[in-house]
């Protein structure tokens, strides 16, 4: 197995393919990486900006180029003794359009489909009229007004024909209709005037909506997923139907390419995206070690809560590292300043509610309006079991679905991981806890339901229920707690929560303020016992907003007597153009906003429009003053004219900046700390394109803005180290451990006592040592210093603050 030294995530599209990924190996090579990392290759929709939406597991993305064009990038890399790590989605497929062969025979054939158990599919709801069919909940207006307004058409080539919505999303016709309408009209051409009517006029429609009424699929508008999605999909995106990858010949099929490539010598490594989307994480994960060609790298995505330690008997090499950009964010929060920056939010915005409640809140809500038809099914799942046994055959559907809905709502992880094998002692005190805390927070329900769940899922009771029914009850369970906690804190608490948003970030949870030294230093030597490979990633694509970003935000906890006075004034200021129109909580989000994104170095040139955008996302993931399925136009508009007013307002700017120059002080130091800490402490580093250098982004697409490489290549080779320190850091770093990459991949960590407020340690292997020591103190500021010189290990210093007192210093026989 090849482990890499540093990975450099690339996002491959249509705009940036695998020519001009060829085209950076130079530069990548030159900075000191040892991997691409590659977003999803594999077909997916035609225009995809990320590649999760993979339609065709046996074809390359033609938008990223030929299988050709991917062996000439590996080949350059290989020239330059660089390989390439995959991302690789085995959870589910893009479902929308015209391009998914899989699923479209599933339409037109239904159940009796070859592939109709490929995908997870309820094929017998409740509901009568979706008995043998698949809700698709495509359309953007209503069934009616789409069919009337003649957004929904037959059209055909030969004998295939299809109803297409929108004049995208391809829903094909039974065999049988198809003989019928032929039979009857003669030819393709005639059918289809035969069965389409004229926009506004209702009649003219009534036999396209008997033809579609006859078919195995039931188009609808988007919102009535929320009730009646017959379909496991990934979280609420209709777009993306969940595979039964745990099926031999699925997983046989959706490997076929991957494994040829990893035969061939062309991938030395995979990141598994949404790992517990898995039916059975770990016995995927086996099956993929025991079937793959040759050993590879093995990395997933896997959000850990704080409590929760990685399995120790999954078969990887680590996590994609979210955890480990998490403690680096603490590691360089001042946490003294917790108590002021409390006073300072609830003084602003009023009463605060805290984390685990704001979470409670927000995981119920998901689940009684985005998933709620999921949550129903789960029921079902464990309504069978109950009826199947008359000591539980009274509980019925409606309370058993509520005390699930409680029971998820107060589980702190994002799943449990029972299987066949039986459930771990880990597990049953997830379960245990929480079904605790949902009896006290919902005594009303009788306590026997609770007891039920509980004795199911932990397996206490498959002596006397069928196995079959257990198992597919725990499974649904298992694949259903991940989205609520992912939609609900990640997605809507964290949105809602601005005390200080430096913290609200993926695998990370706001009420950790700080983690001390010696925590970050256990936190280290486990990993290094555990899982040394693990990645340690500060910038990926998924992250809420770039490391610099929060940096910048984090600054505030080692001012917060300047950030206190800067708000009250702001405000104050603001109010006379609107600011009193804008709810406080979302402007003391647009002020720290501001303060991430505005450039350390230089002007902005579209801040702006990418924080009205950022604003805009906020604002409907938080769902209280507008939300995706319904926006609040004219709030959203109130809020995006008032920015405007306020960046164009001359005494709130000048205001501004006058406390920005204080805070970029902050951000530098401890940026290039955060630089010196991720390529030293055990693990992989990941660099996402374009933060080795100050990159100040939002959260998705403005972190998938395309990179200007060019420049980036200028100033490696030429860098101003007034304007470049960060990148003249990280290349130092990379070429350092170049050097001596036995030292990071296997050498020791070993903590040293430097003084109070000072993080060391030193790793040692085979004879050589690594010095590090930084200054974590509050406010702590020096001249920006920068040497770059590494002629060898026992010379090199890096040295960033005032030369009476370095803040992080590499290499040398002492610590001083």
């Amino acid at each position: 197995m090849i482990v890499p030294r540093a990975t450099y995530r690339l996002q491959l599209n249509k705009n940036f393919t695998f020519v001009d990924a060829e085209a950076l190996v130079p530069y990548l090579s030159n900075l000191g990486i040892s991997h691409v990392y590659l977003s999803p290759i594999l077909k997916a929709q035609p225009g995809s900006t990320h590649g999760y939406d993979t339609v065709d597991h046996n074809q390359l993305n033609p938008e990223l180029g030929s299988l050709d064009d991917f062996r000439r990038l590996i080949a350059v890399l290989r020239q330059h003794e660089m390989g390439a790590i995959l991302d690789f989605v085995p959870n589910h497929m893009g479902v929308g359009g015209a391009d998914n062969g899989l699923w479209l025979d599933v339409l037109k054939h239904g159940a009796n489909s070859q592939f109709a158990d490929w995908f997870d599919i309820e094929w017998h709801p409740p509901r009568p009229d979706l008995e043998g069919k698949i809700l698709v909940p495509f359309l953007g207006q209503s069934y009616a007004q789409s069919l009337l307004n003649g957004q929904l058409r037959l059209d055909g080539d030969g004998a295939d024909f299809a109803v297409w919505a929108n004049g995208k999303d391809k829903l094909p016709i039974r065999t049988e209709d198809e003989r019928r309408l032929l039979k009857q009209h003669g030819t393709t051409a005639a059918v289809v005037a035969a069965l389409n009517g004229t926009p506004g006029q209702a009649s003219s429609w009534t036999r396209l909506d008997a033809l579609i009424a006859d078919q195995h699929w039931r188009i609808a508008h988007f919102s009535v997923a929320a009730d009646d999605i017959n379909y496991r999909r990934f979280f609420v995106n209709s777009e993306l139907a969940g595979i039964q990858i745990e099926h031999i010949e699925v997983f046989a099929h959706a490997h076929s390419l991957i494994f040829s490539l990893i035969g061939e010598g062309l991938v030395d490594g995979l990141r598994i995206d949404h790992v517990d989307g898995l039916l059975d994480p770990k016995a995927y994960l086996e099956t993929l070690r025991a079937k793959s060609p040759r050993p590879i790298y093995l990395v997933i995505e896997k959000i850990l809560a704080p409590h929760e330690l990685l399995r120790p008997d999954w078969p990887v090499d680590g996590t994609t590292g979210y955890e480990v950009g998490a403690q680096l964010t603490r590691l360089l929060m001042c946490g003294d300043a917790e108590p002021a920056l409390d006073a300072v939010y609830q003084d602003f915005v009023g009463t605060v509610t805290g984390l685990e409640t704001e979470a409670y809140r927000c995981k119920l809500r998901v689940m009684d309006n985005e998933l709620f038809a999921e949550l129903s099914s789960l029921a079902r799942h464990f309504m069978r079991c109950a009826m199947s046994v008359p000591a539980t055959r009274d509980m019925t559907g409606a309370s058993i679905r509520r005390a699930l809905r409680e029971i998820i709502a107060h589980l702190t992880v994002y799943r449990t991981y029972m299987d066949d094998h039986g459930t771990s002692e880990r597990d049953r005190r997830e379960i245990g806890v929480a079904v605790a805390k949902a009896k006290r927070a919902m005594p009303q329900i009788q306590p026997a339901l609770f007891e039920f769940v509980a004795a199911l899922l932990c397996r206490q009771l498959t002596a006397r229920y069928e196995v079959t029914l257990v198992n597919a009850a725990i499974a649904r369970f298992q694949q259903y707690s991940g989205p609520v906690m992912a939609k609900g804190l990640e997605d809507t608490a964290l949105y809602r929560l601005n005390r200080l948003i430096a913290l609200n970030e993926v695998g990370a949870h706001p009420d950790r303020f700080a983690i001390s030294i010696d925590a970050f230093h256990d936190a280290n030597q486990r990993r290094l016992q555990t899982h040394r490979h693990n990645m340690i990633a500060t910038s990926t694509h998924d992250t809420k907003r770039s490391e610099d970003t929060r940096a910048a935000i984090a600054s505030i906890a080692d001012e917060p007597a300047l950030w206190e006075s800067s708000v009250v004034d702001w405000r104050l200021q603001l109010n006379g153009i609107g600011a009193q129109t804008v709810a406080p909580n979302d402007l003391y989000l647009f002020f720290q906003l501001l303060l991430g994104g505005w450039p350390i170095n230089g002007e902005p040139a579209d801040l702006g429009h990418r924080l009205k955008n950022s604003m805009i996302k906020s604002l409907r993931e938080a769902r209280q003053r507008s939300d995706w399925g319904v926006n609040n136009t004219t709030y959203e508009t109130s809020v995006c004219d008032f920015i405007d007013r306020a960046l164009s307002h001359a005494p709130f700017m000048t205001s501004f900046h006058a406390a920005r120059t204080r805070f970029v002080v902050i951000t530098r130091r401890k940026g290039l700390i955060q630089v010196v800490l991720k390529l030293t402490i055990p693990g992989v580093p990941d660099i996402y394109r374009g933060t080795e250098t100050w990159e100040q982004s939002y959260m998705d697409p403005d972190n998938r803005r395309p990179v200007d490489f060019s420049s980036l290549g200028n100033s490696l080779n030429d860098p101003d180290p007034r304007l470049d320190e960060k990148l003249i850091l990280t290349q130092t770093l990379l070429h350092f451990r170049r050097q001596h990459p036995d030292l990071f991949a296997a050498g020791s960590y070993e903590p040293l006592d430097c003084g109070a407020n000072r993080l060391a340690f030193q790793r040692q292997y085979d004879g050589n040592r690594i010095v590090v020591c930084a200054d974590l103190s509050s406010g702590h500021v020096g001249a920006p210093l920068l040497e770059a010189s590494v002629p060898d290990l026992k010379s090199m210093t890096v040295v960033y603050g005032d030369v009476a007192g370095p803040v992080i210093v590499l290499g040398g026989d002492a610590i001083d």
